[in-house]
């Protein structure tokens, strides 16, 4: 859930008009929710990181801190959104010739595809599967194909050389 500032308790300064006041409080998180970077949303609201951090650090602080924590998790879930689009959608890149651009391609980038595919759908392509989510019962169906196949190549392999191999 995005920073949202009506739920937001501006932590109580002394006044200064070049300080963090409340509104500058406000328009900071508002910032750091469009921009997840805090060097842009204190550039932003004409601050600097380092005074960004000190009013985090406070005691007294845990509305900004928790509005800061909120306002990045907005952040990494548009940057989500748009990792998703390019592993859908690719990249286009522009192709050259005698060096004019002539068109593009669309480059997909596997890598990433495959980290949303084990993040979004790890029981199928994660990692670490547990064997008894994919067979229920303990029964490795794909081991027992196996061990079929290999008998029933032994099987045939006796009976073209005539040996009996039972």
């Amino acid at each position: 859930m995005p920073f949202v500032a009506d739920d937001y308790v501006p932590v109580e300064l002394r006044h200064r008009l070049d300080g963090w006041t409340p509104a500058r409080q406000v328009d900071f998180l508002l910032a750091l929710s469009e921009s997840a970077c805090v060097d842009d949303a204190c550039r932003t609201v004409g601050m600097s990181p380092a005074s960004a951090y000190a009013l985090r650090r406070r005691i007294e602080a845990v509305s900004f801190r928790k509005a800061w924590e909120a306002a990045l998790d907005y952040g990494v879930a548009r940057l989500a959104d748009a990792a998703l689009s390019r592993a859908l959608n690719g990249v286009a890149r522009p192709v050259f010739y005698k060096g004019e651009q002539v068109g593009e391609r669309r480059y997909f980038d596997e890598r990433l595809t495959m980290f949303i595919l084990r993040l979004r759908d790890s029981r199928n392509y994660g990692q670490w599967r547990d064997p008894t989510a994919i067979f229920p019962q303990g029964k490795d169906v794909m081991a027992e194909r196996a061990e079929q196949l290999i008998e029933a190549t032994e099987r045939d392999a006796g009976a073209v050389s005539g040996d009996d191999v039972s």
